[in-house]
């Protein structure tokens, strides 16, 4: 049962990403122009809600940082609370293409977006990873990663626990994969 769950998830993302790509191709209108702009200075923990104190974002910063620096590798986490009428995946898509995360060469990013829940609004959570790193995260681990990494401390309204224990998971599958 879990399996088969996990089979149709994989496929509805693929299909989901292929019709993404369909409407970039198709509609050279739709842009990430309007995506937000990378801060300035660049961070690697952005959070537009104020969902994370200081030490929490510091401490994400601190461990992506160091990633950054010992691995090639990058991860850059967002926490949003408007979407701007894309999906997650293309939200998370697009501020990775458009930010420029990972080494443009090996295409070895990951955007972590987070949509916290608010009032009644759903959230929403989302791993991007770049086609460099597919061979060491493909789609449907960044999935399992959300599900069963992020989403039970977020239920917890433990955002900062969730987003530690995914990147923790994300930097030991991504650890070999580029020097």
């Amino acid at each position: 049962m879990i399996m088969l769950r996990n089979t149709f998830h994989c496929i509805y993302k693929k299909l989901a990403l292929l019709f993404s790509l369909v409407l970039m191709v198709l509609s050279p209108v739709v842009g990430q122009d309007d995506l937000p702009d990378q801060p300035v200075p660049p961070r690697l923990v952005v959070d537009y809600t104020t969902t994370l104190n200081s030490s929490e974002r510091s401490a994400l910063e601190r461990k992506l940082v160091n990633f950054n620096d010992t691995t090639s590798n990058q991860i850059v986490i967002v926490l949003t609370d408007n979407l701007m009428g894309y999906t997650p995946e293309e939200y998370a898509s697009g501020i990775g293409d458009k930010w420029g995360v990972g080494q443009a060469e090996f295409d070895n990013g990951v955007v972590i977006l987070v949509k916290p829940k608010i009032g009644s609004n759903a959230g929403r959570a989302f791993i991007s990873v770049g086609y460099g790193l597919e061979g060491a995260i493909p789609d449907m681990t960044a999935g399992q990663i959300v599900d069963y990494e992020m989403i039970p401390y977020f239920k917890k309204n433990d955002y900062y626990g969730g987003l530690d224990a995914a990147t923790t998971i994300i930097m030991e599958l991504a650890a070999g994969e580029y020097t």
